[in-house]
């Protein structure tokens, strides 16, 4: 069973090509992220990040993954991501 509320204590690199985040938690694991779902077809933050060419300025602020625009993704879930090998589909609205 994974711990939650695990922290992101650095990033170790970027590649705005591929969306991904290598990035290093605070139990030591350290883990590619690759973000693809997000970014290939952006809406909202993710949108602004691209147009703005921000993926390679992201930050850590609370151990979440964060950018200058206000777009912050929750460390457990980028694990998540990642540890599936899988990408989250997106919600429907009804």
């Amino acid at each position: 069973m994974v711990k939650l509320g695990r922290e992101i204590i650095r990033i170790l690199d970027t590649n705005a090509e591929s969306f991904s985040v290598k990035v290093e938690y605070d139990d030591g694991a350290i883990i590619d992220v690759r973000m693809g779902h997000i970014f290939d077809k952006p809406k909202g933050l993710a949108t602004e990040i691209l147009r703005g060419g921000m993926f390679d300025k992201c930050f850590l602020e609370s151990g979440a993954l964060a950018w200058p625009n206000g777009l912050e993704l929750c460390p457990d879930a980028m694990r998540s991501w990642a540890n599936s090998g899988k990408t989250p589909r997106a919600r429907r609205r009804a």
